[in-house]
């Protein structure tokens, strides 16, 4: 007795597939664990799912992600309404391709664990896929179309899918910024610009957010057509699908070389500036000065200072004309400059055919003496390479003291470096009251020299100012 009952089911069920499939809508029962339980052929041909891909996933993972939450909230009315009443909704559901198709629902609440759905495909007649609507988009992609085309940068795509990654589109400021038409450029990968500069810096930034599928900037230097380089700023955008997949790259363009030439020059003028500033200032001065307004000043305990004089340069002036009296002179200084680099003191100025140079500032060193004893004994040998008019060697008067000092700069136009104390007073005084071809130190000097350097008493002298001091000649490294 059992059989036929069973047969009588199963010819039942039949019937009622066929009955569902003879519906134009889309029919469907659902369970209240969340799966379609029974589909008509409809569903397939308007979604292009198969019935067992439909029934095999939540149903909710068909809806497009704007609208799962207020289809949700629909859903739960079905729990909640009487039998007899119609819960009625649009959403987008997804189709195979990816792209989505509006359906509008009339659904049966809950009863015994299922509800009872017709859906129809609503998609032409939604505001979506309105007439309206379409003319609207059509309008609105045109003027896209006619946007890009009249762009001033040059805009490309390019097809990430396919290997190489070829150029799909370009648009009319692409071609004249590079000089290839489309006809040149589509199908090619856009390295073909970069010439045999394949080498910087920038493209392995391009490759691997390529790789990555990220955006990314940067600056290349790229060639014409014709042969001629240009600078040129390239962002690339990915493009993912639905499944998100990267599918393309779309590519910013823009020829800034003349950017990158102001940018040059700027930068050489500056570096020129830099360097003229340099050679007034200390660099560690430089950079306060540049960041600080008024006086810059700073007290030394210790610092060695050294003047000298060149001996009978001054009646040397009326006797060779001027310019070649200051080319000589530009050529003796010039000889102490370096000296001054080698033993890593710094030059604070010249007054006529005097030298002044200290050690141990703007940066403290604590073999400040030693470096302004090494020299002066090599400004000596320095100076023997030059002549006067009748072949005589020039000598110096060599003075150093070693005390205290405040260095800065003071005013506010033709900046100087320089020093003020009572210890630059004695070390010009030292110059002033030496002697011809000989290095005088103060006994502040002497002491701080003794150990390493061979030095003479010279005795007790009269300085103006001070009175009587002793002081050291100062005749060799010991």
């Amino acid at each position: 007795m059992c059989l036929p009952r069973k047969q009588n089911l199963v010819q039942i069920e039949a019937s009622l597939q066929a009955f569902f499939n003879l519906s134009p809508d889309l029919l469907c029962i659902r369970s209240s664990d969340g799966y379609f339980c029974q589909l008509n052929s409809v569903w397939q041909e308007t979604l292009g799912w198969t019935l067992e891909e439909l029934r095999s996933h939540p149903w909710l993972k068909f809806v497009h992600p704007d609208d799962i939450t207020f289809t949700f909230d629909w859903e739960c009315q079905c729990y909640l309404e009487e039998k007899h009443t119609l819960i009625q909704f649009q959403n987008r559901y997804r189709c195979r391709d990816g792209s989505y198709r509006w359906l509008s629902w009339r659904l049966s609440p809950y009863e015994n664990g299922l509800s009872y759905g017709i859906a129809q495909d609503v998609t032409e007649n939604s505001w979506l896929g309105s007439q309206v609507y379409r003319a609207e988009l059509r309008e609105t992609v045109k003027l896209r179309d006619q946007a890009i085309a009249a762009s001033t940068v040059g805009i490309t795509i390019a097809d990430a899918r396919l290997p190489d990654i070829p150029l799909i589109y370009v648009n009319p400021a692409f071609e004249v910024i590079t000089g290839y038409s489309s006809a040149d450029a589509l199908g090619c990968n856009c390295r073909f610009l970069q010439g045999k500069k394949t080498h910087q810096p920038a493209i392995t930034k391009l490759r691997t957010a390529i790789k990555a599928g990220e955006s990314c900037t940067v600056t290349l230097l790229n060639y014409r057509k014709d042969g001629t380089p240009f600078w040129h700023e390239l962002t690339i955008s990915p493009i993912y699908d639905g499944y998100n997949n990267l599918t393309h790259f779309v590519g910013i363009q823009s020829d800034i070389s003349a950017r990158v030439r102001a940018e040059t020059a700027l930068r050489i003028e500056k570096n020129r500036s830099e360097k003229l500033l340099l050679n007034i200032l200390p660099q560690p001065i430089a950079e306060q000065l540049k960041q600080a307004q008024g006086s810059l000043a700073q007290q030394f305990d210790q610092v060695t200072i050294l003047f000298a004089d060149i001996v009978g340069f001054t009646p040397l002036s009326s006797q060779i004309p001027p310019l070649e009296l200051l080319d000589l002179l530009n050529q003796i200084f010039s000889a102490f400059d370096q000296l001054a680099e080698k033993h890593g003191v710094e030059k604070i100025k010249t007054i006529g055919d005097a030298y002044m140079v200290a050690g141990g500032l703007p940066i403290p060193q604590d073999n400040h003496t030693e470096a302004i004893a090494n020299m002066a004994l090599d400004m000596q040998q320095a100076i023997t390479r030059f002549h006067t008019g009748q072949k005589k060697s020039f000598q110096m008067r060599i003075g150093i003291n070693t005390g205290s000092v405040v260095a800065g700069v003071i005013g506010i136009k033709k900046f100087i470096y320089d020093l003020w104390g009572d210890a630059v007073n004695v070390a010009s005084r030292m110059e002033s009251s030496g002697v011809a071809g000989k290095i005088q130190v103060t006994a502040a000097t002497y002491e701080r020299l003794k150990e390493k350097f061979v030095l003479e008493k010279r005795g007790d002298i009269l300085v103006k100012g001070k009175g009587e001091m002793t002081t050291y000649w100062l005749t060799a490294r010991a």
